[in-house]
C-alpha cells in the first residue's frame, strides 16, 4: 500500500505563476484552479491560501520544472524521482512579497527539517537532496530564480515576527518554512557560498560569533570535509561557548577535524537568521552546514557528521 504524505506538508500548494488566474471564491475558502499537467498526467491544483486540511499532492520533477523552470530540479531529476520522495511547491503571501518554496518530503521516513534559503547555492541543494533521501525528513528550498536574494531580500534574514537587524521578519514565510515541525529531529540549514556576497569565514567571524578551529591531530578519513576557512559547522545558543552543552558540542566537532563557528544569541538582538530565530523561540536544535561553492563532497561529509552527532543513522 502506498504510504500517505505526512501532514507536515499541509500548506499552500501550487505551481508558480498560476494562482493569479483563479476566480473569486467565498471568504475563507481556498482559491483553486486546475491546469493540465505535462504529458497528460493528473491536473495541478493551485491554491492562494492554505487548505484547512489534507496532504500535499505529489508532483514529478518534470511537472515542477515545467511550471517553475527550476534548473536544479532538472539537473537532479533522477535523484528526485526516488519513489520515497514527494515533491511540491508552496506559495506564501508574506510581508516581504510572494514566496515560492520547493518542498521535498521523504514519505518513508521522518527526520530533520533541511532548509536551503539561497537558490544560487547548487552544492547545498545537491547535498540536501541526498540528505533527505538518506536520513528522511523534509527539505524546504527557497525558489528565487537561481539568485541569492528574493526581490532584494535575503531569505535567511526574515525569520521571526518583528523588527530585527536592518529590516523586519516575515511571519508567514517563517511559519511556512517551519510548518508542522517534528520536534524529535534537528533543523539543518545548508549553505554553499561563493566569495561574492554571502561568504562566511573562519578567519573573519561575524559579530557575536567565535571561531574554533579543527584539532590538527584529528584523524582524516577518506571523504572527510575540507579543513579550510570556508568549511565549517555553525552552532548557536544562549550560553557562551565555554559552558556546558555548547562547549561539549564544539569539542565533538573540532575533535573530528571540523571547524566550528559558535554564535551566542542574545534576546532582543536577533538578526532574523534561522539559527537566531530557533534559539530565541525554543525550536529544536539548529545546525548550519557551511562550505564553499562547488564543494558538494564537504556538504555530504558534514551532513554525515551532524547526523552522527545527533544519533540519526542513514537509511
Amino acid at each position: 500500500m502506498r504510504r500517505a504524505v505526512p501532514t507536515i506538508l499541509s500548506v499552500t500548494v501550487l505551481l508558480c505563476g498560476l494562482a493569479a488566474a483563479a476566480g473569486p471564491t467565498a471568504a475563507g475558502e481556498p482559491q483553486t484552479v486546475r491546469r493540465p499537467a505535462p504529458n497528460g498526467s493528473a491536473p495541478i491544483t493551485v491554491m492562494d491560501r492554505p487548505p484547512p486540511t489534507g496532504d500535499m499532492a505529489c508532483r514529478t520533477p518534470a511537472e515542477i520544472v515545467a511550471a517553475t523552470g527550476d534548473r536544479d530540479v532538472r539537473r537532479l531529476s533522477g535523484a528526485l524521482s526516488d519513489p520515497a520522495l514527494c515533491l511540491g511547491i508552496v506559495r506564501v503571501d508574506g510581508t516581504a512579497g510572494p514566496w515560492s518554496l520547493l518542498v521535498v518530503a521523504n514519505r518513508a521516513r521522518s527526520g530533520p527539517r533541511w532548509v536551503l534559503p539561497h537558490d544560487d547555492e547548487q552544492s547545498a541543494f545537491e547535498g540536501g537532496v541526498e540528505a533527505v533521501r538518506r536520513y528522511g525528513g523534509v527539505l524546504v528550498a527557497v525558489e528565487s530564480g537561481e539568485t541569492r536574494l528574493w526581490r532584494g531580500v535575503d531569505p535567511n534574514r526574515v525569520f521571526g515576527s518583528g523588527a530585527c537587524g536592518r529590516g523586519r521578519a516575515d511571519p508567514a514565510y517563517t511559519a511556512a518554512v517551519l510548518a508542522h515541525l517534528d520536534r524529535r529531529f534537528p533543523i539543518v540549514a545548508l549553505h554553499s557560498n561563493e566569495r561574492r556576497g554571502g561568504t562566511i569565514s573562519m578567519a573573519r567571524p561575524y559579530r557575536g560569533a567565535e571561531a574554533f578551529r579543527a584539532a590538527t591531530d584529528a584523524s582524516r578519513p577518506a571523504g572527510a570535509p575540507r579543513r579550510d576557512d570556508d568549511t565549517m559547522i555553525i552552532l548557536a545558543g544562549r550560553s557562551p561557548p565555554t559552558e556546558g552543552a555548547a562547549r561539549a558540542s564544539i569539542a565533538w566537532f573540532t575533535g573530528r577535524g571540523v571547524n566550528v563557528l559558535y554564535e551566542t544569541v542574545q534576546p532582543g538582538r536577533s538578526d532574523c537568521s534561522l539559527s537566531n530565530h530557533a534559539v530565541l523561540t525554543g525550536l529544536p536544535r539548529t545546525i548550519t552546514v557551511e562550505v564553499a561553492h562547488g564543494d558538494t563532497a564537504s556538504v555530504r561529509a558534514l551532513v554525515d557528521l551532524v547526523m552522527q552527532a545527533v544519533g540519526i543513522s542513514p537509511h
